[in-house]
């Protein structure tokens, strides 16, 4: 009897982890905003700026981890990150100022680059390379099962036993999914389990595909010089614009401009989170079987697809509501999940962890810019419409930039997607 992969154990940790951390920051810290503003008399504005910080911060820190993770092994920094985390949100229990808790925020942005996305792929990438996609689908596929597991455990908490003492309760959750996974299944890379990417024989299989990303070996400085580094940068950049963007805005342009009612909004939302899933579990099944490149595009024209729809939504139209919800809901999972598989699939190598790192901190920023870019719009034009067609814009002009990757990179390789 053949035994089971010691990959898809190492694949289970990271995903119990990657669920925790955020599930946590997404959906758990949220719901202690309105018990702080009661308790200290914050504004709306102030109980959220610590999230803000920690946003920029995050993408600033990504930098340095993605350089400590080409120099040192990831299992260590994400044991030390999962352990920060947990210690932060300890803390967090005692604060009594919004200086404390913005700079335990911080904190939050050092714990989420050294065991976040940036480690987990890296982690991922070493030990699958013909199943990849799928891999990658599953772990990302997680950070949505965590932020919908993560209200109904910890509301309830608040409610009953006030905010402090829920802070440590979400702190033992972070102790039994982030740290312990981190110690007992992650794993560096195939080696340390005596087995190769996928759990294949190299003897028995001569087809065994390479983990190495078609540009690998590059140095940092030579990506940067790259027109391919700068052209996917613009497309994830892009992508990350339009999820954010629409992700923080959403409820105010289709319940206060359109005239959604609140309960039909709040069911779109279930629907776009199933949606989410079956988009990030789809995308990386259809990445293993064909042009990673072809499926980015397809992504891409997905999302650029769902916001035509979102600016034809009426206020008496369910069909429209869900229409899009199905539709935007797949497209930014699947956008999601091929920005990390096109990354992984150019550069990973000796300098992966690195560029990956560029490209989280590109990613971040461009999130972050869309947030303030679509409040700007709708308080210039006092519509969020043109917004919604910028975004369709930039969605067409990142659509050409995967295509001349395509034309450029993969022209010598029409089954890429296989390796």
């Amino acid at each position: 009897m053949s035994r089971v992969f010691s990959g898809w154990f190492v694949l289970g940790g990271l995903c119990l982890a990657y669920a925790a951390s955020n599930g946590i920051l997404l959906s758990a810290l949220p719901l202690f905003y309105p018990s702080l503003i009661d308790e200290f008399g914050w504004t709306e504005s102030q109980v959220t700026q610590p999230a803000a910080l920690s946003f920029l911060a995050t993408a600033i820190f990504s930098l340095f981890v993605g350089f400590l993770v080409d120099k040192f092994k990831p299992r260590p920094l994400m044991i030390a990150g999962s352990a920060v985390y947990v210690g932060v949100l300890i803390t967090l229990s005692f604060v009594t100022t919004l200086t404390q808790m913005s700079a335990l925020y911080v904190g939050i942005s050092v714990a989420l680059s050294l065991n976040g996305i940036l480690p987990s792929m890296v982690v991922a990438s070493r030990w699958f390379a013909k199943y990849r996609g799928i891999a990658v689908g599953i772990l990302l596929m997680s950070s949505s099962l965590g932020g919908a597991i993560m209200p109904p455990i910890v509301a309830p908490v608040i409610e009953a036993e006030g905010w402090r003492m829920a802070f440590m309760i979400v702190a033992g959750i972070g102790l039994v999914m982030m740290v312990l996974p981190c110690i007992f299944l992650v794993r560096n890379d195939p080696a340390e389990a005596q087995t190769v990417p996928d759990g294949r024989n190299f003897e028995q299989d001569q087809s065994q595909p390479e983990v190495k990303g078609k540009l690998a070996g590059i140095s940092v400085r030579e990506a940067m010089k790259s027109p391919m580094f700068y052209l996917l940068a613009f497309a994830t950049g892009v992508m990350w614009f339009c999820i954010t963007g629409v992700v923080q805005h959403q409820s105010l342009y289709l319940v206060r401009d359109v005239g959604i009612p609140l309960k039909d909004f709040s069911n779109a939302l279930v629907l776009y989170f199933v949606s989410s899933v079956v988009g990030k579990f789809l995308f990386g099944w259809l990445s293993d079987h064909f042009d990673k490149a072809n499926i980015m595009m397809l992504a891409t024209v997905n999302l650029t697809v769902g916001l035509v729809l979102f600016s034809m939504i009426q206020g008496d139209s369910t069909f429209s509501l869900r229409a899009y919800a199905v539709v935007y809901g797949i497209g930014f999972s699947g956008a999601f999940t091929m920005i990390q598989l096109m990354i992984a699939d150019l550069f990973a190598g000796p300098t992966y962890g690195s560029i990956l790192g560029i490209f989280v901190f590109i990613d971040t920023l461009a999130g972050a810019i869309g947030i303030v870019a679509l409040g700007w719009i709708k308080g210039a034009a006092e519509s969020y419409i043109p917004a919604i067609y910028l975004m369709i814009a930039l969605c067409v002009a990142a659509f050409v930039c995967v295509f001349v990757i395509k034309r450029t990179v993969y022209r010598s390789d029409p089954v890429a997607a296989s390796t």
